[in-house]
């Protein structure tokens, strides 16, 4: 099968242009016109894939970009909170749901997978598990949770409309890498790692391991019912429990005392603050802070039913660890502290890059590589 991936440059993209590789597909990265890359070919994952370059919003280029696949996997949105952005947040998990699937019914492909999310399932004071038949109900909800619940709205649709079959992925915290931009669930492990108090929260949430979201899409491209929503997760944990995961793995103390929620709040909006005085992204938002001590609990029973599994919740907040060791998101007075165990180590592919040609090399100064950290004995 000939499958196209939007996104193929994110996270979630890049694992599902591996898994469809590995299970024999053929594929086609979409991805936005760049003057500056140069060539037909994607670097994803260690694998050169072709590359049609198309903007979301344009339907005549993802049209022509789109001709002669099978398949199409939907990845490409924005994963962002706070007021800020609400606005492309709205406009391209909705708009761009919508151009992509017109053009995949013109260009005549067969079925389409489009990447929601878990949130749109809701969550509960309680600590229970919701599926499926859960929906984002009357709670504090972000605008990127409205954003997911209209875009599955949007797609399922516009499907019906052009005589298309969709099937909804919904992955829970999505854990790992690769990743070029620090989303905000890695971000979760982070704010851990920076957190001077190793303060943990109330409620929970789930956490899979994005090489498992990634094959999972291709279940659901493969054997998923149309117009069905299927949640893609890992374990449930409350944040106690997520915390005290990212300490052992990380060789860091804690957690300890449990923040209110007003504290939260109250952090978040400094972050905000401060973001908008340096001029970059905050940490965290008050958006998010607002749903702190309620419980993000799902099961994947219907996707387990396609053959859908998922690694324990260690492995995929060892992946996250693994990236974020080496990532210039971490400080490296934060870096000098961790003490990561081996499973951290043995989390990160190690993925080879093309060769340069000789006419490209140029002097550079020398510089170390951030280094692991060491675990004490």
């Amino acid at each position: 099968m000939k499958i196209a991936v939007t996104g193929a440059t994110g996270m979630v993209g890049g694992q599902v242009v591996s898994a469809a590789l590995a299970a024999g597909h053929e594929v086609v990265a979409i991805a936005r016109p760049d003057p500056e890359r140069r060539g037909n070919t994607l670097r994803v994952g260690g694998h050169d894939v072709p590359r049609a370059a198309a903007a979301l919003t344009d339907t005549a280029s993802l049209t022509r970009a789109l001709r002669g696949c099978d398949g199409l996997i939907h990845c490409a949105a924005v994963y962002a909170f706070g007021a800020a952005r609400a606005a492309e947040v709205d406009q391209v998990n909705t708009d761009g749901t919508r151009a992509v699937i017109e053009a995949a019914a013109a260009a005549e492909v067969s079925r389409v997978v489009v990447t929601t999310s878990s949130v749109t399932c809701g969550s509960s004071l309680l600590p229970r598990a919701r599926s499926e038949d859960d929906h984002l109900g009357v709670e504090p909800a972000p605008a990127y949770y409205a954003s997911k619940v209209a875009q599955e709205e949007v797609a399922l649709e516009t499907g019906q409309r052009h005589g298309i079959p969709v099937v909804l992925a919904l992955p829970t915290v999505v854990l790992g890498g690769p990743f070029i931009r620090l989303a905000p669930s890695n971000a979760i492990v982070l704010r851990y790692l920076l957190d001077p108090t190793r303060s943990t929260f109330a409620g929970g949430c789930n956490v899979v391991d994005a090489r498992d979201v990634g094959a999972g899409h291709i279940a659901l491209l493969e054997h998923g019912s149309p117009g069905e929503r299927y949640l893609l997760g890992g374990e449930d944990l409350s944040w106690r429990m997520l915390h005290s995961l990212v300490a052992d793995l990380a060789g860091l103390p804690g957690p300890f005392a449990e923040m209110p929620a007003a504290s939260a709040w109250a952090l978040s909006a400094a972050a905000e603050w401060w973001a908008g005085l340096s001029d970059s992204t905050p940490l965290t938002t008050r958006e998010e802070a607002s749903t702190v001590g309620r419980f993000y609990w799902y099961t994947s029973a219907r996707a387990h039913d396609l053959g859908y599994a998922a690694r324990p919740a260690r492995a995929a907040v060892a992946a996250s660890l693994a990236w974020l060791a080496v990532s210039p998101d971490l400080p490296r007075w934060a870096r000098e502290g961790l003490r990561l165990h081996p499973e951290v180590r043995a989390a990160r592919d190690l993925v080879g890059a093309p060769l340069a040609a000789a006419d490209d090399l140029s002097p550079r100064p020398r510089r170390s590589p951030p280094a692991w950290p060491r675990r004490r004995r």
